[in-house]
């Protein structure tokens, strides 16, 4: 990393930048380029990160899953001409990258229901009954990132959650 002084790795802040993102982009590979997938997301962060995501039953990533299930996660907010004390740049962002291992969750696991109220807590709805029901045409994904492989980045260096969130002129 160029700037390491803005590199985060504190799990607390990293949990207060995601918590600021509505939309995660996975990358995953393909033949020539990679394939990237931007998708609405809910997450736990323990020992590893893990997000949860639903997809269509069938799909291109699906057979690109089943080649090679790593995956580069990111998600990021950025904000243009804003009070910037700082640097001076007229803006700011916050970002997380992280490397991990994508699978589809089977509906009969205890991870199916895990992951949808994840996925609801994050986007703030309820979890559908329907996703329940037999003949219910939507799959979770689960995304298993190692904690070592998840890494933030900010405009300035950022030493707490407090610090997390975008400065206002009147700060």
């Amino acid at each position: 990393m160029y700037h390491a002084d803005r590199e985060i790795r504190d799990k607390k802040i990293l949990t207060a930048m995601l918590d600021m993102c509505d939309v995660i982009s996975i990358g995953f590979f393909d033949d020539e380029y990679p394939y990237v997938l931007p998708v609405n997301f809910g997450y736990q962060f323990e020992d590893d990160l893990i997000f949860y995501t639903h997809h269509a039953v069938a799909g291109y990533k699906n057979g690109l899953v089943e080649k090679n299930p790593k995956v580069c996660v990111t998600c990021h907010r950025f904000l243009d001409r804003v009070y910037n004390d700082y640097d001076k740049s007229n803006h700011d962002y916050r970002s997380v990258m992280a490397f991990g291992i994508f699978s589809f969750i089977k509906r009969e696991s205890e991870d199916y229901a895990k992951a949808w109220e994840a996925l609801c807590r994050c986007n703030g709805r309820t979890v559908p009954e329907a996703v329940f029901k037999p003949g219910f045409k939507v799959l979770m994904g689960k995304i298993v990132c190692k904690s070592e492989n998840v890494i933030g980045k900010a405009q300035r260096s950022i030493k707490s959650v407090a610090e997390v969130p975008f400065r206002t002129a009147a700060e």
